[in-house]
């Protein structure tokens, strides 16, 4: 792998010289920081919406899942487009569209306007979760790109945990409105900062001049990064499978505190920030690699073995979502900077896929969760373990493949 000297663009690549690493964190963090508070800034504020738009609490569910489609979905959209116009206009048109669909909040006065809102501002948020995977491919290669995405990863995951806390205070003294009040005027700080402080990371010399049906298939040729992308999509839907029914497990079956659930559900963040933090740090890409899926199968053991006997053990539940998010948390940056390093041209399109695809395979799978029998814990030990085979299948697939860090790779013994 190369050495931190080299791993940078060359010195006549305007992003290589005009934004420094600190300042391009801060853009990267508040622009991805509008999209990760809108998916739960509003969730303490549920009861209250249910009884002002006069409808029932589990109906509000739906604004979730639009605005979650809508994320997922436009981020196809935004990815090639910056690919071929550069990344600064389409991420200043996004947040646009994400403030606009925060005031439409405000304003509703029925279900079906919020729902239009939460669609309008996964519409515009898009944009950041595709380009905060893209802009560091801009600016960074090989160890310092790995370490990049390490903090970038910290704060997506860090992020959900802070909002919920400001939206139960925003709510409880100023109503459910000032709740999206609160989002309309981050996304214009955000707006802001972008527009004054972040400079175009994507030089016309390096944009994508080919079709965008042919620039995907580029991108999907590689069989690399198809490796890497089935890895990531498969860890972050063991993910979301536990976010969907650690509640009910906590709650129904240990018949824990509402107090004791919310602790015990934030658990396992700090052990993902652990392992972001130690794939930042770490100077071999295949031994992160390695322990990342270690740290996933003890976590999916932990879970599974209590559910063959049908039980639901706390201790267990904590301890294996604690391996299975820190090997998650080791994983995620090291193989989103190994799948986009043979892109350069179409750092776009990759950052679309892999944002787009992995929001689409946790859906997936807090969806089973919902209709897959509980059985203990056994449907998500089995969903979680069968998620640790599909990510390592997926690794060796992706060895065969000459990459430019051939370290990345599993090895056979």
């Amino acid at each position: 792998m190369p050495g931190p000297d080299h791993a940078r663009l060359p010195p006549s690549s305007p992003s290589a010289t005009t934004q420094r690493a600190p300042q391009l964190l801060l853009m990267l963090v508040f622009m991805v920081a509008c999209g990760q508070m809108a998916q739960t800034i509003f969730v303490p504020a549920l009861p209250q919406m249910a009884t002002a738009l006069k409808v029932e609490a589990t109906q509000l569910q739906a604004v979730m899942a639009c605005y979650l489609l809508a994320y997922g979905l436009f981020q196809f959209v935004y990815g090639p487009l910056s690919d071929r116009v550069g990344r600064k206009l389409p991420l200043l048109i996004g947040i646009g569209i994400f403030i606009l669909g925060a005031f439409i909040a405000t304003q509703a006065v029925s279900f079906y306007q919020l729902i239009l809102a939460s669609l309008i501002q996964g519409v515009g948020t898009a944009s950041a979760g595709a380009l905060c995977r893209s802009i560091p491919r801009d600016h960074y290669f090989g160890e310092p790109l790995v370490k990049f995405n390490s903090y970038v990863s910290m704060a997506v995951v860090f992020l959900p945990l802070v909002a919920p806390f400001i939206g139960s205070m925003t709510a409880a003294y100023l109503g459910w409105q000032a709740v999206y009040w609160v989002l309309m005027g981050f996304g214009m700080v955000a707006w802001c900062l972008l527009l004054c402080g972040f400079k175009e990371s994507l030089p016309r010399s390096k944009r994508e001049h080919r079709p965008i049906m042919a620039s995907y298939r580029h991108v999907l040729r590689h069989k690399s990064f198809k490796g890497y992308l089935c890895s990531l999509i498969a860890t972050f839907a063991g993910i979301a499978a536990f976010e969907a029914i650690a509640g009910v497990l906590y709650g129904q079956y240990l018949a824990l505190s509402p107090l004791m659930v919310s602790c015990y559900f934030v658990a396992p963040i700090p052990g993902y920030l652990l392992g972001a933090f130690i794939a930042g740090r770490q100077k071999r890409p295949q031994r992160t690699v390695y322990q990342g899926v270690a740290l996933l199968g003890a976590g999916a053991l932990l879970l599974l073995i209590p559910g063959i006997f049908q039980l639901v053990v706390g201790w267990s539940l904590l301890i294996g979502s604690i391996l299975f998010f820190s090997g998650a948390g080791m994983l995620f940056p090291t193989l989103t900077s190994a799948a986009l390093e043979p892109f350069p041209r179409q750092a776009g399109i990759a950052g679309a896929l892999l944002g787009g695809l992995q929001n689409f395979g946790a859906g997936l799978a807090a969806l089973s969760m919902s209709l897959v029998p509980m059985g203990g814990q056994l449907s998500i030990g089995l969903l979680s373990a069968l998620m640790v085979v599909l990510v390592i299948v997926s690794l060796h697939y992706a060895r065969d493949q000459q990459a430019p860090h051939p370290d990345l790779m599993l090895q056979n013994s």
